[in-house]
């Protein structure tokens, strides 16, 4: 009888410990391997974010010195016409990315095929730019658009205009011109995760739509496109954040002038947060680009989904 008991009474606590330390019931081992990302993830970007949100709804002068605002920096923020102004040109700066998306599936697709010699030499020299640092083909961008650059002389030269053009310094075309900068840019990328995507597709499916009677056009609608969903998420959601926090390229060639024409959500960050050193309303600034990026991210993905 004691043995029967001690025996029953020592088999909870051994599924317990089984459960606990690599039983079946739970093992506890892969998160212990994660635990150190873990960790560090939860440092550098969970805690910054947290406090960014904390941060914006503050009036933050010191670390001794914060005082609880409530909504004042939002009400701030959006009854500022430049603040819209942004919100404009970083809805026109993200047309840059579905150029960019639709070109790079069109050289995509083009070089795809066997007709064209030497590929692996295209294929590098489109994706060249994206591997250039952005500062610097800012910079060899805005020589070519100077008053006296490349462009202009160029276009003199076989008589399509008479004088030079003000690129960088017109209202109307600073923007365009730094699109123009972020399209070569980022070609290469899309290029590059659409050939992986095209070469993907198993052969027989277009077999089996050349037998069918489908025309180039009907194949690549109803074949090729409906397989490049995955693709067409990435650089999509990829294209879209970086345009909504898109910086560098603007700062280096117009600092979002002349007068806020080129000023995007993330120019305007930096002004507020850095520059006129009010680091509240620039975390509410960081906070806004950070919904505006959830909510198309999330909107891209659901129509995906419904798809």
């Amino acid at each position: 009888m004691a043995d029967s008991t001690q025996t029953e009474s020592s088999t909870p606590a051994s599924g317990v410990r089984g459960s606990l330390f690599g039983g079946s019931s739970l093992d506890l081992k892969p998160y212990l391997y994660l635990l150190p990302i873990l960790l560090l993830y939860a440092i550098f970007v969970v805690y910054p974010v947290g406090y960014s949100f904390w941060m914006s709804f503050t009036d933050f002068v010191t670390v001794d010195q914060v005082e609880w605002v409530g909504l004042s920096n939002y009400v701030q923020i959006f009854s500022e016409p430049d603040f819209w102004q942004a919100v404009v040109n970083s809805a026109v700066f993200s047309l840059g990315t579905v150029v960019s998306i639709a070109i790079g599936l069109l050289l995509a697709l083009v070089l795809n095929t066997d007709r064209i010699r030497g590929k692996a030499i295209f294929q590098s020299i489109i994706f060249l730019p994206y591997v250039l640092p952005i500062v610097v083909a800012s910079v060899l961008f805005g020589w070519m658009f100077t008053q006296f650059g490349v462009v202009n002389s160029t276009l003199i030269s076989i008589g399509v205009i008479d004088q030079p053009i003000g690129w960088l310094s017109s209202p109307t075309l600073a923007l365009p011109t730094v699109i123009t900068v972020t399209v070569w840019k980022n070609l290469g990328f899309n290029m590059l995760i659409f050939m992986a995507g095209v070469q993907s597709i198993p052969d027989e499916i277009y077999e089996a739509a050349r037998v069918a009677g489908k025309s180039r056009w009907a194949t690549f609608r109803h074949v090729t496109l409906p397989l490049l969903k995955t693709p067409l998420i990435i650089t999509t959601v990829l294209g879209m954040i970086n345009a909504i926090r898109g910086f560098d390229a603007i700062w280096v060639m117009t600092e979002g002038g002349p007068g806020g024409a080129s000023e995007t959500l993330g120019v305007y960050f930096y002004r507020s947060a850095f520059a006129s050193g009010d680091f509240s309303t620039g975390a509410a600034i960081g906070v806004i680009m950070f919904v505006i990026s959830i909510v198309f991210s999330g909107a891209v993905l659901l129509y995906a989904r419904r798809s």
